[in-house]
């Protein structure tokens, strides 16, 4: 009886020992790599749009100016033409502007006849027969903002008031309150019937040539 016990006990001694041997050994693994089939099609891209993203501004009408406001946005010769007839439509002083129209290489067009003499013509214009009148008309011109017009033409021009390059019936309450800079409320008025301004333009080329001071026609 004792025999067959202590039999027993080294049978499962054994077989624990067995077992833990075979859980000390290691098993070995084999790395399977599988490569995409070749006619497998690339993840396809993140085509959501950006939250930042901006869109292109839309395209503007071929005909419409551009409006700009002092030298800002000027180029540098269209603005020095324009502080020269300002400096010397603030003197007061006629002899000043006739220098500043001999920097061109033909006198600035002030009217749609024949002018022999700008200077005398101008004075003819101005209501106290001096020329001053005008000068003040040329400072308050060339300080509205100006229109950039017939862009990319032979023709292209900087003109002065803006708002000459602009249906009347098109002007914000904004835009008035600089028309009635230059112009009076009746004046305003009478032009309103034709639709656009008819009173004082200035005209500069790309390349500072001053181009005309009359009407507008």
């Amino acid at each position: 009886m004792l025999r067959r016990s202590v039999l027993r006990l080294l049978a499962f001694a054994a077989a624990a020992l067995a077992s833990g041997a075979l859980a000390a050994k290691k098993v070995e693994t084999e790395r399977v790599v599988v490569d995409p089939p070749k006619d497998a099609a690339p993840p396809a891209a993140n085509t959501a749009p950006l939250v930042n993203q901006q869109r292109p501004p839309a395209a503007v009408a071929a005909n419409a100016p551009e409006l700009g406001k002092g030298v800002e946005g000027l180029p540098p010769l269209v603005a020095k033409m324009r502080q020269r007839i300002l400096d010397a439509a603030y003197s007061g002083d006629m002899g000043q502007l006739k220098l500043a129209m001999q920097t061109n290489e033909t006198p600035p067009i002030f009217s749609v006849n024949e002018v022999r003499d700008p200077i005398d013509y101008l004075k003819t214009q101005s209501g106290d027969g001096e020329g001053r009148e005008i000068l003040a008309i040329m400072t308050d011109v060339l300080e509205a903002g100006w229109a950039r017009v017939d862009i990319g033409k032979p023709q292209e021009m900087y003109v002065w008031p803006y708002f000459a390059a602009i249906p009347i019936d098109h002007l914000e309450p904004n835009q008035l309150v600089e028309v009635y800079k230059i112009l009076t409320s009746s004046d305003f008025e009478e032009m309103k019937s034709g639709g656009k301004y008819t009173f004082y333009t200035l005209g500069i080329g790309p390349d500072g040539t001053w181009h005309y001071f009359k009407l507008n026609d």
